[in-house]
């Protein structure tokens, strides 16, 4: 092969590499775009459900149970400090937050089931006051307390309608975990009445993210 040759067909293939090169570029961008498109219908989608679904739980929910908005993906349901207590050191339900929950669970399974397409996990999370008890057996009591009274909520959701198609599906999103006495503020000579709004059981809902959303 003469070096005009050789040199022809260097340039062919350079040329031909670049070509593959640009194809590959472009299609690369051209699907970057449409994943960020999908991405960003899949976001207006989650806030959307996200939106109807709090509205819907502030309809069904009675006793002045309130719904607010965490964060682009999770909501939390506060129940008022009156409706669901727990006496010191114990995890057991009392009869007025028996009372309470059962108004209140067939609410919440009702709402969820509407929106079960789009809600990924719903967390029953205890939660206690600072104060240690003295016989204590170590530091993580009130950890293992609130994880009690959690787990109480949650055997108690289990057996109101026990083998039903609905709790049987609520089963399959829902976890129950203590956190303890966090957000909940006061000072050692608190009264009672208050270290009381602290002894309480959340339920946070956590809406799928963008990923998870088909479009």
């Amino acid at each position: 092969m003469s070096d005009s040759e050789h040199s022809a067909l260097t340039s062919s293939l350079t040329d031909m590499m670049t070509s593959l090169m640009v194809i590959f570029v472009l299609l690369l961008v051209n699907y970057l775009g449409g994943r960020q498109e999908e991405i960003a219908i899949a976001r207006s989608k989650t806030d959307e459900m996200q939106e109807q679904l709090t509205q819907k739980l502030k309809e069904a929910f009675v006793d002045g149970v309130e719904v607010r908005k965490i964060d682009n993906y999770n909501l939390v349901v506060i129940i008022p400090e009156d409706k669901l207590q727990f006496e010191t050191g114990k995890n057991q339900l009392n009869d007025p937050s028996i009372n309470f929950l059962s108004r209140f669970v067939p609410a919440l399974l009702g709402t969820y089931l509407s929106f079960e397409n789009d809600v990924s996990l719903i967390n029953v999370e205890g939660h206690t006051d600072k104060k240690l008890r003295r016989d204590a057996a170590n530091e993580y009591y009130n950890w293992d307390l609130s994880q009690e009274r959690a787990s109480a909520v949650m055997k108690y959701i289990f057996n109101l309608r026990k083998g039903t198609n609905e709790t049987e599906r609520f089963k399959g999103i829902a976890l129950f975990g203590g956190r303890g006495p966090i957000e909940c503020q006061y000072s050692e000579e608190a009264e009672e009445a208050l270290r009381k709004t602290c002894r309480t059981v959340k339920f946070k809902i956590r809406m799928k993210s963008s990923e998870e959303v088909k479009v």
